[in-house]
């Protein structure tokens, strides 16, 4: 097996605990709720290159930088869309605004 096909597993499902852990602490220092998307995929672009010049190392090719490219956006997103579900999770019994207003029982 090619060592860039083990980056993945070892690199995505740490970076999608991290990097929403960063990005709270990144909000509760002053970053704009409204950045923390677009630092959330910086944030997982910076990893993901750390992580594979860590384990791989080597010269730096045009096909590894878009895999980080790439690999940053997907794992950012999903770091994202975990931290911005925290909300939800934190307010037992209510339901987004956007979920309530088409529920047909809201008045």
């Amino acid at each position: 097996m090619d060592s860039l096909d083990t980056l993945a597993p070892l690199t995505g499902v740490p970076l999608v605990v991290i990097v929403p852990a960063l990005i709270e602490g990144a909000k509760r220092a002053g970053l704009p709720a409204r950045w923390a998307g677009v630092a959330a995929v910086g944030c997982a672009v910076v990893l993901l290159a750390l992580g594979d010049l860590a384990l791989v190392g080597g010269v730096l090719e045009v096909e590894r930088v878009a895999r980080w490219f790439v690999g940053g956006v997907v794992y950012g997103l999903a770091a994202a869309g975990l931290y911005s579900q925290r909300r939800v999770a934190r307010t037992p019994g209510q339901l987004p605004t956007s979920v309530e207003a088409s529920r047909p029982d809201a008045s």
